[in-house]
């Protein structure tokens, strides 16, 4: 037996033990078998199948009698005749598609499969089958021809293709659609503008993905890139960000995108991270936003990376406070923005020169400095209330002059930790200056 037609009948066998009284997979081993010339089994199969189905055509042309009529059912003439299929088989308990080129046929259907996705995985391995059955039957009718066409060598390869579960290589993949054509889809349903970009970036992975050769994946980067570009020029400057979104989501799912971190804050795999949770800053960093904002709560709103501790860039900082997750953190953002305006000239300058004398103080009993700390807190309390608020709430962010590691710290924080002798005076005549500095700017 050659090793297509052992293929097929372990195929169709596999089948039959899920699917006993199926009449499809009856009528498809008989076919086998009287291909093959084997009488017996051919003959036995008939009369099995006509047990199942006295009316069927086929075990009656086997069997070598006339065909019975199926007798007409009473039916109402005002009900609407349902549609019936050509074919009868169960969908139930037929193999799907779980395996590739190279493995075995006999795979366990795939678990938990909506209706949908049950009828299309059974009707891949129906395909599969039949294109299989072609492909002997027409194997055979060329071997007895001296002769064939150009169509009939093409069809063969691509039968056997499709038998394979290659049929992306058999049927081509059309063209992604136009540029303006999509842009029109999306400007016509704005709130649905990043899953629509989503769909229109898949199809050009999907595209990619069945030529020949595939695409590699840096290939498919650039492509990716460059319909972005073309969206956004074709699109209101407001859907720009649904446009680096929807691209973030497509490398993440489709492009095995590295970053810089591999877990989240709490160890979570970054593939783990809910798709209307992810988020990417412009440092390469994925975060789950529920984690990122807990964690600039924690800080009291200022927007720094948790794990490089560096300020994030203007583009995040409008982001993360655009995404739903990043709401709550809008009032802590504005609070620290009205702190940044409050402080007077007089006060910057105290903060400076505190700094100063402390940077500079090398006595054994730092007498200059203690003294220059308890002016300034004499100082502070005939400021208003608003501006005392911001020396006592305001985070200024600093650098370790030694580790040069960055660091955010309030000067109403520094001054207390320095009287307190828990940091080095050094360091907080340093931060002070830097605080002056800082302050200037605003």
């Amino acid at each position: 037996m050659a090793g297509i037609e052992s293929d097929i009948l372990d195929e169709l066998y596999n089948a039959l033990d899920r699917d006993p009284s199926s009449v499809f997979l009856h009528e498809r081993l008989l076919e086998v078998w009287a291909e093959l010339g084997d009488k017996e089994m051919t003959s036995g199969f008939a009369s099995t199948l006509q047990q199942l189905d006295p009316y069927n055509e086929l075990a009656a042309q086997y069997l070598g009698q006339i065909p019975k009529s199926k007798p007409k059912s009473k039916q109402d003439p005002n009900k609407a005749k349902a549609p019936t299929a050509s074919r009868q088989w169960s969908f139930s308990n037929l193999p799907g598609p779980s395996y590739s080129q190279g493995e075995s046929s006999n795979s366990q259907p795939l678990p938990n499969l909506s209706g949908q996705e049950k009828d299309l995985s059974d009707g891949y391995t129906i395909l599969k089958l039949e294109a299989q059955m072609l492909q002997v039957e027409l194997a055979s009718v060329l071997s007895h021809l001296s002769t064939s066409d150009h169509e009939d060598d093409e069809v063969l390869p691509n039968l056997i293709a499709m038998s394979e579960g290659r049929v992306s290589s058999v049927i081509s993949m059309e063209q992604p659609l136009a540029v303006r054509e999509r842009a029109r889809e999306i400007k016509a349903s704005p709130e649905d503008a990043e899953e629509l970009i989503i769909e229109d970036f898949e199809a050009i992975v999907r595209w990619a993905g069945v030529q020949d050769p595939p695409l590699e994946v840096d290939a498919i980067r650039e492509r990716l890139v460059k319909r972005k570009l073309l969206l956004e020029a074709a699109l209101p400057e407001s859907m720009g960000q649904d446009t680096v979104t929807a691209l973030r989501h497509i490398e993440r799912e489709y492009l095995e995108k590295q970053y810089v971190n591999s877990e989240t804050m709490l160890g979570d795999d970054i593939s783990d991270i809910p798709k209307e949770n992810f988020f990417v800053s412009e440092d390469n960093y994925a975060w789950d936003m529920d984690e990122l904002a807990q964690a600039i709560t924690a800080n009291d709103g200022v927007m720094r990376n948790p794990l490089s501790k560096q300020l994030f860039t203007d583009s995040d900082i409008r982001q993360i406070l655009a995404h739903p997750l990043g709401q709550r953190l809008k009032p802590m953002q504005l609070k620290q923005n009205q702190l940044k305006q409050g402080v007077r000239s007089a006060t910057i300058e105290w903060v400076a020169k505190v700094g100063k004398i402390m940077l500079e103080d090398q006595s054994v009993d730092t007498a200059p400095s203690r003294h220059a700390l308890d002016e300034f807190q004499a100082y502070v309390v005939t400021l208003p209330q608003s501006e005392q608020e911001t020396i006592k709430s305001l985070k200024i962010p600093g650098i370790d002059s030694t580790s040069r590691q960055p660091f955010d710290y309030t000067i109403g924080e520094s001054v207390r930790d320095a009287i307190a002798n828990t940091t080095c005076l050094h360091k907080v005549g340093d931060f002070l200056s830097q605080a002056a500095r800082y302050l200037k700017s605003q």
